[in-house]
This record gives C-alpha cells, sequence and structure tokens, in this order.
C-alpha cells in the first residue's frame, strides 16, 4: 500500500531552526564541505555547465544554487514551501534564478522525466517508506547518469549509543527521533540502503562518510577545539575505510546501468 503524502516529514515549521543548526554549524560546514569535494572530483562534467540536474529536497537551496552557479540548469524540490521561498530569495540575490525551477511539493508530485544528474541529501531517513523514494530515483535518472544519495547511518548511531552507554535503546532498537525536531524519524543502515539501490539498477561507486570522528567527540581537546583542523581531518578520513562506514551521514555516488568503480573524474 502506497504511504499518504502528507506523513513524509515537512519543515515549514522549523525553517530557521533548520538554518542555524544544520547549515550554520561546524557540522553543516562539514556536510558541506564534503559533498562538494565529492561532487567536483567524481562528476567533473558539473563544473562545465549544461547539466539538467533534480535536486529532491533541496530545502534550503545550498547545493542546489552551487551546482547552478556553474551554468547547470536545477529543479530544486521540497515539501516545505517556507524553505523554497527563502533559497528563492538567495537565488534572486546570487543572480542565479534563470537557471532554476522550483517545484513545492512531495517528490511524489514530480513529474515524469529524467536528468542527468538526481541530487538527494537527506531525504531518506525522513520518509515513512524510504524504498519507495529509491525506485523513483532510477526512474529520475538518465542511463548512466548519477545519483547523488545522502542519508543518516543508523550503524553510526549505534555506535553513538555505545559510547554514550544508552544500551537500552540499542536493545529496543529505539533510535527514531522525536517529532517536531532534527534527528531523523528512520535511520537507515548503508548494507540496507545499498542493498536496495541495486534491486532498482543501480550500483554505488563511490562512497564517503560525513563527520566521521567529530560526532563522537566528548570533551574537546588539541585539534578538536579549532574547527578548521576539525574540517581538514574530516575531509582527510571521509574517504577512507573504516572510517566512512561510522559517518553519521553516508554519501553515496550511484550509477545506472554501469558497472565500473569510480576513482576520479569519470566525465
Amino acid at each position: 500500500m502506497a504511504t499518504p503524502i502528507q506523513q513524509d516529514t515537512n519543515f515549514d515549521d522549523l525553517v530557521a531552526h533548520f538554518q542555524k543548526r544544520i547549515y550554520g554549524s561546524r557540522k553543516g560546514k562539514i556536510r558541506l564541505a564534503v559533498l562538494q569535494r565529492d561532487l567536483a572530483e567524481q562528476i567533473p562534467k558539473l563544473k562545465h555547465g549544461g547539466l539538467d540536474i533534480l535536486d529532491i529536497g533541496g530545502g534550503l537551496g545550498q547545493m542546489g544554487l552551487h551546482l547552478a552557479s556553474f551554468g547547470n540548469a536545477i529543479t530544486i524540490n521540497d515539501i516545505s514551501r517556507e524553505m523554497l521561498v527563502m533559497a528563492e530569495l538567495e537565488a534572486k540575490k546570487q543572480g542565479l534564478a534563470d537557471n532554476i525551477t522550483w517545484h513545492h511539493g512531495p517528490y511524489q508530485s514530480l513529474e515524469h522525466k529524467q536528468y542527468d544528474v538526481v541530487i538527494c541529501h537527506a531525504v531518506l531517513e525522513w520518509l515513512v517508506e524510504p524504498d519507495m523514494l529509491l525506485e523513483r530515483l532510477s526512474a529520475f535518472c538518465k542511463a548512466d547518469g548519477f545519483i547523488s544519495l545522502l542519508f543518516y547511518n543508523a550503524d553510526a548511531l549505534v555506535l553513538h549509543n555505545l559510547i554514550r552507554g544508552n544500551f537500552n535503546k540499542i536493545k529496543n532498537k529505539d533510535f527514531s527521533g522525536m517529532k517536531g525536531g532534527l534527528t531523523p524519524l528512520n535511520p537507515v543502515s548503508p548494507a540496507w540502503v545499498e542493498a536496495k539501490l541495486n534491486t532498482h539498477g543501480l550500483e554505488v561507486c563511490y562512497k564517503s562518510g560525513i563527520r566521521v570522528f567529530s560526532d563522537y567527540v566528548g570533551v574537546k581537546r588539541g585539534g578538536n577545539e579549532n574547527d578548521d583542523e576539525v574540517l581538514a581531518m574530516e575531509l582527510l578520513f571521509s574517504r577512507q575505510q573504516p572510517y566512512i562506514n561510522i559517518g553519521r551521514y553516508v554519501h553515496f555516488l550511484c550509477r545506472k546501468g554501469v558497472s565500473t568503480k569510480l576513482n576520479a573524474t569519470v566525465l
């Protein structure tokens, strides 16, 4: 049975809080830096412009506007009207409005069209039926196209609670955040996501972890007191195992119908 659209999380009432906690913090800067590096290195054609890109759950538009700045055509979708209003104001401020199409509504209401690149960052874990989105990602992607998928890592959440001694949460599998907050409701494991992607004809060809150590730090000492040093170390270890697997978020870059692994400069 299909999930009623209205059950998926809408951040209309949390826009200011979201902007401050997610993008205005050390955590947000790490996330954006890793994602921008990954996309620039693995899909260098993005910087040449001319690609047709869909940003599902684009929120305040940080990634969409960044990609639009290179001359790509971006469709930014979000279920939150308030977020899109703020993103559109910023796009006009940066002179990028002509490169962007805005779509307010759940991803289920997007038209059936295929794109060169599909961006879907920090959406999966807020959905009642995440598998439904993974199937649609494949449908939105052109043959040989790319999907950039970022999701909240359930395995890292287990480790975090082990370190804190929250054993009852682990025994009860109680990892869901509180409604109305910014902790995701449905964290997912990388193994589950990769298996589901494979069933929909998508191969994960690049992985990185986001916040692979900084979230686990208790008392900040030494370099952990310096934001720039933390960012440099996060970037260094974000694409090394075993650190990828313990990132608070995991970034998968997928290709449709392609069976080769990415190293760099694939386009």
